[in-house]
């Protein structure tokens, strides 16, 4: 099998163009690949389209740092923590279009991606006025004679970034139980190429020991990096959860263009390193807080 293990440099570099699709596997505050997203803004990446169930702060930095110029998605938000300021600013300026999508559509259009089809239907959207805005959506007559449904065209990214919790050398990734564990494999399997974050790189024999929770197989697999806490400062469950005062802090200041930079040239751009990265947020203070949930 093909060694794909990589570095973020390398993965981002070889893998990320200007102008790509990107879809980024997470919801707001939970198990966003933010190493991957770091690595985007540090290698300069520009006119990214961005594809998001629920984005959050990984959606706020890249429009931020100019690294998108429109989002696939159905909502972006920092629940608890606010709005992203920063992506909100961009879309009223004209910098970041957006087609706003229901769950269950852009989950049919990644799904018809997915399996090579032309579309999937669905009844998610009938009665709201998203059909008549997006060029994607046709509202068609049911072949079998029932009432109309939603025709969603298939949306296949060029890169999907990922973070999870093992991989083998060869790119098999496996998650932990969670309750975001069936939506998993559908941003990646639906894309042309596949980049995944893990919290540990491990032997194909620890992958053996529990097969039923390989996610993706190898095979969809272009690129691992191993990066412990590689969805810092959102949760990873069971590993630890979000980063309530990462979260504030960069809340605070994203409203202010200058402060935003600030902030983002502090932990994104000057670090080399994860392990850089993990002491300008906060250093063995800030992972034991991250980490005590587990024993609350």
């Amino acid at each position: 099998m093909t060694d794909k293990l990589a570095t973020l440099e390398d993965a981002v570099g070889d893998l990320v163009s200007d102008g790509d699709v990107v879809a980024l596997q997470n919801m707001a505050t939970q198990a966003a690949p933010m190493a991957l997203v770091r690595e985007l803004i540090r290698q300069g990446k520009r006119d990214l389209g961005l594809v998001v169930l629920v984005g959050g702060m990984a959606v706020d930095w890249l429009a931020a740092a100019g690294t998108i110029n429109r989002l696939i998605g159905a909502a972006v938000s920092m629940e608890q923590f606010g709005l992203c300021q920063q992506y909100r600013a961009a879309v009223e300026r004209g910098d970041v279009t957006v087609e706003e999508l229901s769950e269950t559509a852009l989950n049919a259009r990644l799904g018809a991606g997915a399996r090579n089809l032309p579309f999937l239907p669905t009844k998610g959207l009938i009665g709201t006025d998203l059909i008549d805005q997006s060029e994607n959506l046709v509202l068609i007559d049911d072949p079998f004679g029932g009432r109309p449904v939603v025709a969603c065209r298939a949306l296949v990214p060029d890169v999907a970034l990922v973070h999870a919790h093992r991989a083998d050398r060869e790119g098999n990734i496996q998650y932990e139980p969670t309750i975001l564990w069936p939506d998993i494999g559908i941003m990646p399997k639906a894309a042309q190429r596949v980049i995944v974050t893990a919290e540990e790189i491990v032997d194909t024999s620890r992958i053996r020991e529990n097969p039923d929770r390989t996610v993706l197989p190898g095979f969809i697999v272009d690129a691992v990096i191993e990066v412990p806490y590689g969805a810092h400062p959102t949760s990873f469950y069971p590993r630890y959860g979000y980063d309530t005062s990462f979260h504030m802090a960069w809340a605070k200041v994203a409203r202010d263009a200058e402060a935003a930079k600030g902030f983002l040239d502090r932990v994104v751009r000057e670090p080399d390193t994860q392990a850089e990265y993990l002491n300008a947020a906060g250093g063995a203070q800030m992972i034991a807080a991250i980490e005590r949930w587990r024993t609350t």
